[in-house]
Order: structure tokens, then C-alpha cells, then sequence
């Protein structure tokens, strides 16, 4: 189980988490980040190319909501890998339960549900974020006939207890997570979120994406690491990383220490 004082970073300015209790409970992310009202409008649309698709995806996107609202840098590093793995091996995608943290507009689970229709993905984010999820998704991936489609749109707060979500946590093969690293006293909630997800013995692929942008982000990744192991993503499109690193993104597979 972990433990609250591997996950706390120190008490700063910055951060409103700090104890040394491990019988503290972690304050959930709503409290910490409360949502504002949404302000989108019908023209707020922007278009995401994406090779390996045969049309480019749809996104209503909304400032209001915090920052997930908006389609970031990292997401469409992330949207892009998948499809290049996709298109040299489908068996990636392919009747696989994929789950994306803090979805935002939605994108990264959008594109794997419209590269592999056979995958069964979850996007997830604070409830404010659900009806603009829902929109982009019945932009990109109509619900069928039968009412049914492959990208489900859920409620998933970082640091929430799992067993009490109605997604299938045991049998999620795949967790996405793109530009998540922005808000500091979040960042042990995420860690908790992800060490639940993954824990020792489960085959698990996780593919973690973000851009640098603050001092701050190393104390995430000084959590991160006491449970994780970080692997930098070497198959991209040839080229492709060099181009994103020079953007400050970064895209790594984390894998659960033992």
C-alpha cells in the first residue's frame, strides 16, 4: 500500500499538502481544484490532424473548466504515437480495455477508439469535464443503432478509492495519460491513482506523456519514481521524437517496481 509520506511533497508555498501522518486521508482533486463554470461556445471547435486516421478529429474545447478543457501539446504527441505503433501493429489496440487519465477534450481516447474499433477505451477526467468528453466523442464516434459505442465517457478523480468506480479496473490492458503534470498539489493524488492502477504482478502498459514546464514537475517525478520505472519511448516515427523533444514534450512508458 502506499504511503502518504512517499507520495507528500514538502509543505512550500505552492503546496498545500504536507503531513507526516500515513493515517491522513489526501484530500481529494475537487477540493484541491475546483472546477469553474464551462463557457463554450458553438464555434469553439478546432481540428486535430492525426496520420493513420482517415479524417482529422473533432474537438469542442472550453477554457472554463480549469486547464482540461483545451487540446495540449502532449496530447497530440501521445494521439500520434499510438497511431504510428497502430498502423505497423494493430495487435497494440486491438481487443484491448484502455483507460485515459485526465482526458480533458478527450482526444487521446477518442483516437485510439477511432483507430481500433475492437478496443474498449474509458475517458475520464472531474465531472465539469464529462458533457464536453461526451460532445467530442459523438462527434468522432456516433453511438450505433443498437446504442452502443467503443469510447465511454466517466467521472475519475485522482486519489478516489477505484473499487467504488464502475469502470473495469482489473481488466484495463492499457492506461494513456497526456499532459496530467500541471497542477503541484494534485501531484500525490495522481501518484496514488496510477500505483493503484498498477499493481505488482499486473501486466499493465502505461504511456505517460507531458510537457516540462516547471521546476515543480520534478517533485511528481521524484513520487513517481519511488514506484516506477521510466522508460523513454524509442519506436516513435523516426524523427518525431526529436521534434517533440525540442518542444519541451517528453512521452516514457512507466513500468511498476517490484
Amino acid at each position: 500500500m502506499v504511503d502518504i509520506t512517499d507520495i507528500t511533497p514538502p509543505r512550500s508555498r505552492s503546496s498545500s499538502i504536507s503531513t507526516t501522518d500515513s493515517n491522513v486521508a489526501l484530500p481529494s482533486f475537487e477540493s484541491l481544484a475546483p472546477p469553474r463554470p464551462p463557457t463554450t461556445k458553438a464555434e469553439d471547435e478546432t481540428n486535430v490532424s492525426i496520420d493513420g486516421l482517415d479524417k482529422d478529429v473533432r474537438l469542442k474545447v472550453d477554457a472554463g473548466p480549469g486547464c482540461g478543457g483545451i487540446a495540449w501539446p502532449a496530447g497530440e504527441v501521445l494521439s500520434r504515437y499510438i497511431a504510428y505503433r497502430h498502423g505497423i501493429d494493430p495487435s497494440h489496440l486491438r481487443n484491448k480495455k484502455i483507460l485515459e487519465l485526465g482526458s480533458g477534450t478527450g482526444l487521446v481516447g477518442i483516437v485510439a477508439g477511432m483507430l481500433e474499433p475492437t478496443s474498449e477505451i474509458w475517458v475520464t477526467d472531474q465531472s465539469i469535464l464529462l458533457d464536453l468528453m461526451e460532445i467530442n466523442t459523438e462527434l468522432n464516434i456516433p453511438t450505433n443503432q443498437q446504442g452502443k459505442r467503443n469510447v465511454h465517457v466517466s467521472e475519475l478523480n485522482w486519489g478516489d478509492d477505484l473499487s467504488l468506480n464502475q469502470i473495469p479496473i482489473k481488466d484495463i490492458d492499457i492506461i494513456l495519460a497526456a499532459d496530467c503534470v500541471y497542477f503541484e498539489p494534485a501531484f500525490p493524488l495522481l501518484v496514488k491513482t496510477l500505483y493503484d492502477l498498477a499493481p505488482i504482478g499486473k501486466e499493465i502498459e502505461i504511456l505517460f506523456c507531458w510537457k516540462k514546464r516547471r521546476k515543480a514537475d520534478k517533485r511528481f517525478f521524484a513520487m513517481l519514481k519511488k514506484h516506477f520505472n521510466q522508460f523513454i519511448i524509442e519506436d516513435d516515427k523516426p524523427g518525431e521524437k526529436e521534434i517533440y523533444n525540442r518542444q519541451g514534450v517528453s512521452l516514457v512508458k512507466l513500468v511498476r517496481k517490484k
